[in-house]
């Protein structure tokens, strides 16, 4: 059956897997359609955490867990959260590719005005998104979004999703 929308998205979506006869519910789905195909030739899954603690490494595996009976290694992952991270959690997702995404809490972040060289911008972002992602009580400058995958750092949910419909 052809679509006529070149993307669908999907809240808490139900999808039967076949070989355990059950179903794995995704927090969001994105289905993505080049025109006049029948099925999606992107899928995108994005996990959601909210907690009060670091989120787990056992989260991030069974994450990839998910991922691997809904489509295997043919689907973009990505793991969202408000809190920071374990040790070893980041690793792991770059290590799968996973993407991961931090929300900062509106009272973690302060909004400053100052200048800087590029070179001492390039050094304070690299320091700035790892703190961010390990450190639950990190206060953001200017920003309350840190996203990343296993090549890229990005600033905003628009960067890194134009980052992955725009690699082969």
């Amino acid at each position: 059956m052809y679509h006529k929308k070149p993307v669908r998205f999907f809240k808490r979506r139900h999808i039967f897997h076949e070989i355990d006869k059950n179903n794995i519910v995704t927090d969001i789905s994105i289905e993505t359609f080049i025109p006049g195909a029948d099925d999606y030739s992107l899928l995108t899954i994005i996990e959601c955490k909210d907690y009060s603690h670091k989120v787990p490494v056992n989260d991030i595996e069974e994450f990839h867990s998910k991922i691997q009976q809904i489509a295997g290694d043919n689907v973009k992952a990505i793991f969202a959260t408000t809190s920071a991270l374990q040790k070893g959690t980041l690793s792991y997702a770059q290590s799968k590719k996973i993407a991961v995404i931090r929300f900062l809490p509106t009272h973690q972040v302060e909004w400053i005005s100052y200048h800087m060289t590029p070179d001492m911008m390039a050094a304070l972002i690299s320091d700035e998104f790892s703190s961010a992602f390990t450190n639950q009580g990190y206060v953001g400058r200017n920003r309350n979004f840190y996203g990343c995958d296993e090549l890229y750092i990005y600033d905003s949910l628009f960067s890194l999703l134009n980052g992955f419909l725009n690699r082969e």
